[in-house]
């Protein structure tokens, strides 16, 4: 069988590296190119050529050419937020398949783009999520074997442990904005909007419901970085799903010593007959010994929260070792080859557009929620 040919849309410091290691191995694919808009709106010339020196593939710096390659079958899309519509939309028009980071995009308007441009063209499009991690499976498949009755309400979360938390001013308070309209700096992003859909796509996977509307909390709760900039840390929601459902969740981030792993990922689902919990921690092995504890990595001046691949050695974090989880495979993994056999079966993704951007606007509700104080229906007015 011939392999597909990947084309990927991202630099270095964003998910690409994570996609482009995934698509690498995968048996039935091959890398082709690193390829960016014409012109670099993003700015980055330079750190989308050291991803394809890195790689071993050439670095195109015009989309339009990198799409008319007839070796190109398969786009990974990780541009900036703001390029998202518009570069996903171009890949579809193209014929080309399309595997697309999180969250879909930043607007209502990217949102509908990219939905139309997926009903308009014939191929497959999907969006990352963790859904498939087994952990999350295993929640989901005891609400559809009726383990704790009648669903009632879910609980997720998923908070990273990375930078260095306490820098925030005492007493700092933010107004959120009702429209964002940038989302990542060089020190912090919007954390509620990248961590967060996360948490969504585990109440998705679980439940199958529609959202109805939002109540959302955001601040500056731990970073100096992102109070500098305007941006959310943390954030809280409170969702009413379709059939009585009540949804909450909690996304983010809290700092490299908060927790003793990568920071929680957990679901609760409470029914008319009892209540579960689904841990991707547990089982685990705790160790206690004599091993050096964990200690913060020096602050990277290119990536204070590090939030990516560290610019040096020098600035890497060591592992933690109090906490060692018995081997699962990689969540990534299992959603890239989801996504393989979908194209090749001919068959729509769990995750398609439509599922990703009703999430993805989930959280822009959110945040008009959090500026007004008050729940906001879903879906968003046109």
């Amino acid at each position: 069988m011939k392999k597909h040919g990947i084309l990927l849309v991202g630099a270095k410091r964003t998910h690409q590296r994570s996609h482009a290691e995934v698509f690498g191995a995968h048996p039935r694919c091959n890398l082709v190119a690193v390829a960016s808009e014409k012109g670099d709106p993003e700015g980055r010339a330079d750190r989308y050529q050291a991803l394809a020196d890195d790689l071993g593939v050439p670095y195109i710096p015009d989309l339009d050419e990198a799409l008319a390659r007839d070796d190109v079958d398969i786009v990974s899309s990780t541009p900036m937020v703001e390029l998202r519509g518009g570069v996903a939309a171009k890949c579809m028009d193209a014929g080309k398949h399309v595997y697309m980071d999180k969250p879909l995009a930043g607007s209502v308007e990217d949102l509908d783009l990219i939905v139309a441009a997926s009903e308009r063209n014939d191929v497959r499009v999907q969006m990352f999520t963790m859904n498939l991690a087994p952990w999350v499976q295993a929640a989901r498949q005891a609400v559809v074997d009726g383990r704790v009755g009648e669903l009632r309400a879910v609980h997720a979360e998923n908070i990273f442990a990375k930078g260095r938390a306490g820098s925030v001013n005492r007493g700092t308070v933010r107004k959120e904005s009702e429209t964002p309209d940038r989302f990542t700096f060089i020190e912090a992003k919007r954390e509620m909007f990248d961590v967060g859909i996360y948490s969504l796509g585990f109440i998705h996977a679980i439940t199958g419901r529609a959202f109805e509307s939002v109540y959302a909390h955001t601040g500056n709760y731990f970073f100096g970085e992102h109070a500098s900039v305007g941006v959310e840390d943390f954030g809280a929601m409170a969702i009413k799903l379709e059939g009585g459902v009540t949804a909450t969740l909690a996304g983010g981030r809290f700092g490299w010593t908060s927790h003793p792993k990568g920071g929680p990922q957990k679901v609760v689902i409470v029914g008319t007959e009892g209540t579960l919990t689904f841990d991707a921690y547990r089982p685990r092995i705790e160790l206690y010994n004599n091993e050096v504890a964990f200690s913060q990595p020096p602050v990277d001046p290119h990536d204070p929260m590090g939030m990516w691949e560290p610019s040096h050695p020098a600035y890497g974090a060591p592992p933690k070792q109090t906490w060692t989880q018995l081997p699962l495979p990689n969540a990534m993994v299992l959603d890239v080859d989801a996504f393989v056999r979908c194209i090749e079966e001919g068959r729509e993704p769990d995750v398609n557009p439509r599922v990703a951007a009703s999430m993805t606007e989930v959280i822009l509700g959110a945040y008009a929620s959090a500026a007004r104080g008050e729940e906001v229906t879903l879906p968003l007015p046109r």
